[in-house]
């Protein structure tokens, strides 16, 4: 990597994020006037225009909240260090409450004057797909990548935390009987695939499978027939709605299944809900993420920015995603291309390094070369830890989630 990027933690620590100073001169029909530079959508002489779309009070909050955090206190830093090419950006955010019909709302608003877009939530993200390849935006989400070219993902695909996750339990119990929650959307699908590449891989088979509604509230009738099935260990790929709907039911049935959450579904403040006991006792969740204690560079950095932000692991999502449009915009500006397309490229050939805080990321153009990596790290719930998270498996990459196929 280029070694502005190198410099970037020691720099954090001493006098905010390294930005790049550059040409500010006003474009001139879609370029810089001297250095030629092409610009678009949400471009100006001073500005680079983001919309986030995230959940601040619905039922995704939990997560979206502290992850935006993460993203503002990163573009904040950038700000005061110069910003990308002498731009500062922009944040336009806007509460989805995870409803895909606010998302498509919010973008069809924005889309004519935004450069990029960080989205948080998959049902939500799903539901802007086709308008941001229209429109060549570059879509960078918290988990997928999706099919479409211009989606990147922030982290480990659900497929490939599934995989990993599941790879665990059956080392850790070969007579593990295995049953399965799929929500019916796009965070269902990807679970379903890293479970198939596990079973493939292994030869085991679940002993129950049952399908969810991504609005459901009452998972009694899909947690009873996993107990009737005898399974001791519940595979949930739910968002974090439905998963505080299926550990509500496993509470109440008083059922002592091992219960496993692939993905982002989980944070601590999830701890203070009813449900918090029975997560904290048996809830065993993918943390493809820094713990807030890590020894790092990147995660000094990070938390030197932060200040006195009480404690939250999933804050530094946000961070990592904000590095990433760091990355990506500063690399369309070598390229000579700071249109929407333009930083959509230059994310297909960016690599980018987190000092320490995760396995280093390298982009391309194909769906399975546009997650950041196929490691994960396995964690058990406990409300002792900063994070409210214990690890129990550092992060390590699975012959399952080396081999399954994204899409």
């Amino acid at each position: 990597m280029r070694d502005t990027r190198k410099r970037i933690a020691a720099s954090l620590l001493a006098v905010g994020l390294l930005g790049t100073a550059g040409c500010t001169a006003a474009p001139d029909e879609g370029s810089d006037a001297d250095g030629g530079l092409k610009t678009g959508n949400g471009v100006t002489d001073d500005t680079i225009r983001i919309l986030s779309l995230t959940d601040l009070s619905g039922p995704g909050a939990a997560g979206g909240k502290p992850v935006q955090t993460g993203l503002d206190a990163y573009v904040e830093q950038l700000n005061k260090d110069g910003g990308i090419d002498g731009r500062k950006i922009e944040l336009e955010t806007a509460d989805t409450q995870y409803d895909p019909q606010k998302a498509v709302q919010f973008y069809q608003g924005a889309r004519d004057n935004v450069a990029a877009v960080v989205s948080y939530g998959t049902p939500t993200t799903d539901a802007i797909r086709s308008f941001s390849l229209d429109d060549d935006l570059l879509a960078l989400a918290f988990k997928g990548p999706f099919p479409e070219e211009n989606s990147v993902a922030q982290g480990t695909a659900f497929e490939v935390d599934t995989a990993n996750l599941l790879t665990y339990i059956y080392e850790e119990h070969p007579d593990a009987k295995v049953g399965v929650l799929y929500q019916a959307d796009a965070v269902g699908d990807g679970v379903k695939r890293g479970v198939e590449a596990v079973l493939a891989e292994t030869g085991n088979k679940t002993v129950a499978e049952a399908s969810v509604d991504a609005s459901s509230q009452d998972l009694t009738a899909q947690i009873t027939a996993m107990r009737k099935a005898g399974a001791d260990h519940v595979l949930m790929g739910l968002s974090p709605g439905t998963t505080i709907a299926a550990v509500g039911a496993v509470s109440a049935l008083d059922y002592d299944a091992t219960l496993l959450s692939p993905g982002v579904a989980y944070s601590k403040a999830l701890l203070a809900l009813p449900v918090g006991p029975t997560m904290e006792k048996q809830m065993l969740i993918t943390c493809s993420y820094p713990q807030w204690d890590q020894e790092s560079e990147g995660n000094e950095a990070f938390k030197a920015a932060l200040g006195d932000t009480e404690p939250n692991a999933t804050i530094v999502l946000g961070w990592i995603a904000g590095r990433m449009l760091h990355e990506f915009l500063e690399t369309a500006v070598e390229d000579g291309d700071l249109t929407p397309a333009g930083i959509m490229k230059a994310a297909q050939h960016s690599t980018v390094q987190t000092d320490g805080l995760t396995p280093d990321m390298t982009f391309g153009k194909e769906i399975n070369e546009r997650t950041p990596f196929r490691e994960s790290q396995v964690c058990s719930v406990s409300d002792d830890g900063d994070d409210g998270v214990t690890v129990v498996k550092d992060w390590f990459e699975s012959t399952a989630a080396t081999n399954v196929e994204l899409q």
